[in-house]
């Protein structure tokens, strides 16, 4: 299965629908309080599966999140970091999009968890699929990274009381998070996962090694069906040490010493949902485990007080890591035992596996190892690790431009459905990313995560702003949608360039004097679909359409009449799905035409044409996945040239609570018709003094060359071997083009230095 590189199927949409083209862009600078995001645009986190895979084949360990923050397959998204530097810290990533289209990665649900299983020190992939887990091998070659499917689902082999074998898909449930690690030490993986019935993990030992003495091969066989003889009680997530276990398989693996009770059965228990975490916590060589629960806000670290050969639990940490700062998600902790800080010692990190009721925007706790590899010691640093560099919203992100300042450079007002409060209540709001930048070069600041106090204002969860001149006074006036489905109107009240908004009337009404409500989620845009220079109004709604209001009133005083709820039958619902939550808007393209853009429940952006000469008939849906572009559900966008190019630039929220930045500018010198991945990298972007530039093969009498907006040459340093770090004093605050200009050369990437 051949993985076609994201920018190159945005080329192809480009040349069958326009010349328009947009590309991903993290580095315009973003700041708050002063401090640069470097993430700002990867596109936030809220419930996220952390592992480690090199995507780009130099040699560093990147990062991969799955996060599966709304229900399939509408939430189900990657987030991929780039490790950048092989220096210590976690600090040297950038976010990429490069890899969002590479199945399966744009496929996953439920669980995913990579790990190399045939040791050929490629990472592959382990995910969900039906009742149990497919696994797909890493096949990446020269041409890039790459997966291939060898299993769409695992058996295993279960041992009946008589010692029958007879062999079943591997159950794992889609809400639980197994432990897929080398349990008995002899190089080739297992699985570790609470059975069906719940209460008690099974061992399902990996006879790859014993079958055929490698270890590239998926052969499974329940050894025993209460590993580590613990049993994980009825009403909470505490565990019962030694306990008795009369259903195990015959002569299991790892048997006690005791003898079991006879009477002692799981089937009065229940298993709703847990996760399971292997490692080795005391330098033995043996496995400990981790595990999290469904209802629960804490880990329990069991400690194995048995063997390689003999894991038998006999301590209980019930506040994990006691000897620190406990966890404490919300609910539903999930633990990952990877090297995020790259200093050889695996770290860690805790998310909440629950898609729902969790500190969305502080959802990734680091603990970080001050021990060694083997005998690790988790020392708790910050509960958003990566979050706080980035634009994180907490649950959703609706992005509207709107010029706040009067200056003549449009800013950003960002609402979102809400953060995450004590005791599993919302609180909406909206933030204002203010442009500091320039026409052509746009910057950003968070001036506040509250523009106008408007979570105090009653309004509630889901707002989202609209902005036209509604009394004709010339200033643009804003109309808030809720989440049920009505309108808010605020005047703005400026008597300078700076907006003041008041509100004017709450519900609003049609000409008839009745409140207009479209059901849920109402997402008003305002548009002259009918040309008579009046700006009308259309509320795309969580049923996935479009209601047209006419306005039949005048530039001063508008008044809304409904012609069509079901406006060019448009629609945003999936056949899985019963809503679509449509946000609407238009554009006009390269032939002078009009055409919808949507963002939806699923993701995707739907584009629909034939609206010219058609306003009251059905338009031609041309795709639901427009550019290719998709950031995960409740997909929510923002048209506008913020670049000055001619050409609209694209910023698209998630129910993630993340944005990302979408140019439609060239970022090199020469038009580049095939769009090829970029083979070189710097780190940091934005840079202040230095700038460490990799390239993907050793540079051999090359040279990085610095070049402004306007083409000219203003820095030429050689390259030394595959890293260069290269000063950058005496360059003023500013965007540059580098390139790597040698034998082969490398197209021109945008650096944005700042001061």
């Amino acid at each position: 299965m051949r993985a076609v590189p994201l920018l190159l199927f945005s080329l192809s949409v480009q040349l069958a629908f326009s010349q328009w083209d947009l590309r991903f862009d993290p580095a315009v600078p973003v700041t708050r309080q002063g401090a640069t995001l470097d993430l700002a645009w990867a596109g936030g986190l809220n419930s996220a599966q952390i592992s480690e895979i090199d995507l780009n084949s130099d040699g560093l360990r990147d990062l991969v999140f799955f996060d599966h923050a709304y229900s399939f397959p509408s939430g189900h998204k990657i987030t991929t970091l780039l490790r950048t530097s092989a220096a210590e810290g976690t600090g040297a990533y950038v976010p990429t999009r490069v890899y969002d289209n590479v199945p399966p990665l744009n496929l996953l649900h439920d669980w995913a968890l990579f790990r190399d299983y045939n040791c050929d020190g490629k990472v592959d992939i382990f995910s969900y699929t039906q009742a149990g887990f497919g696994v797909w091998k890493n096949v990446t070659d020269e041409d890039g990274l790459a997966f291939e499917q060898v299993s769409p689902l695992v058996y295993s082999g279960y041992v009946s009381p008589s010692g029958a074998v007879t062999f079943a898909n591997l159950f794992i449930s889609q809400v639980d998070m197994p432990g897929i690690d080398d349990i008995d030490g002899d190089g080739d993986l297992d699985i570790i996962t609470f059975s069906l019935l719940g209460t008690f993990v099974e061992y399902h030992k990996n006879l790859s090694m014993e079958t055929y003495g490698t270890c590239d091969s998926l052969k499974f066989e329940v050894r025993n069906k209460c590993w580590g003889f613990f049993a994980e009680n009825f009403n909470n997530n505490s565990v019962t040490l030694n306990s008795p276990c009369s259903f195990n398989v015959p002569s299991p693996e790892f048997r006690p010493q005791t003898e079991a009770d006879p009477e002692d059965d799981e089937d009065d228990r229940a298993h709703a949902g847990s996760t399971l975490t292997t490692l080795d916590m005391d330098g033995d060589g043996d496995k400990e485990v981790l595990v999290g629960d469904i209802s629960f806000n804490n880990l329990v670290g069991l400690y194995n007080g048995g063997s390689v050969n003999y894991a038998f639990m006999m301590q209980e940490d019930t506040l994990f890591p006691s000897y620190d700062e406990s966890v404490n998600i919300t609910v539903f902790p999930a633990a990952f035992h990877l090297d995020v800080d790259h200093d050889g010692r695996r770290d860690l990190l805790v998310t909440p596996n629950a898609s729902s009721l969790s500190h969305d925007h502080r959802s990734v706790l680091h603990y970080r190892n001050m021990g060694t590899d083997a005998s690790p010691v988790f020392d708790f640093m910050q509960d958003n690790l990566f979050q706080e560099r980035m634009l994180e919203l907490g649950l959703g992100a609706i992005p509207v431009a709107f010029d706040e300042n009067g200056d003549g450079l449009m800013d950003l007002i960002v609402s979102n459905h809400g953060y995450y409060q004590s005791g599993g209540n919302y609180v909406g709001k909206m933030a204002l990313l203010r442009n500091v930048g320039s026409a052509s070069s746009p910057a950003f600041e968070m001036v506040t995560d509250d523009w106008m106090g408007l979570s105090t204002s009653g309004i509630g969860l889901s707002m989202h702003p609209a902005f036209t001149d509604l009394d004709g006074d010339g200033d643009k006036d804003m109309y808030i949608g809720d989440l049920q489905g009505r309108l808010h109107y605020y005047r703005n009240n400026a008597t300078g360039p700076q907006a003041s908004f008041q509100l004017q009337q709450a519900n609003i009404t049609d000409a008839g004097g009745t409140q207009i409500d479209v059901g849920q989620f109402a997402a008003p845009y305002f548009h002259n679909l009918d040309g008579d220079d009046l700006q009308d109004l259309l509320i795309g709604e969580r049923n996935g359409n479009v209601n047209y209001y006419r306005n039949t009133g005048t530039a001063s005083t508008p008044q809304w009449t409904l012609v069509n709820e079901n406006l060019g039958g448009v629609s945003t619902v999936e056949w899985i799905n019963v809503t679509g939550h449509a946000v609407p808007a238009i554009f006009v393209n390269d032939q002078g035409e009009r055409e919808m853009v949507l963002g939806s429940e699923s993701g995707g952006i739907y584009r629909y044409t034939g609206i010219e000469g058609n306003i009251d008939g059905t338009w031609t849906r041309q795709d639901t996945a427009w550019r290719g572009i998709d950031d995960g559900a409740r997909s929510a966008f923002c048209l506008h040239d913020f670049t000055g190019d001619g050409q609209l630039d694209l910023v698209i929220g998630n129910y993630r609570g993340g944005l990302s930045f979408w140019r439609s500018d060239e970022l090199t010198t020469v038009a580049n018709e095939t769009r090829p991945e970029p083979m070189f990298r710097m780190a940091p972007n934005p840079a202040r003094d230095l700038v460490e530039l990799t390239i993907d093969k050793p540079a051999v009498g090359g040279a990085w060359v610095l070049r402004d907006v306007t083409g000219k040459e203003v820095l030429r340093e050689s390259a030394r071997a595959q890293r260069t770090v290269i000063s950058l004093a005496g360059l003023v605050e500013g965007v540059y083009l580098v390139q790597f200009d040698g034998a082969t050369p490398r197209p021109a990437q945008r650096l944005v230095i700042i001061r």
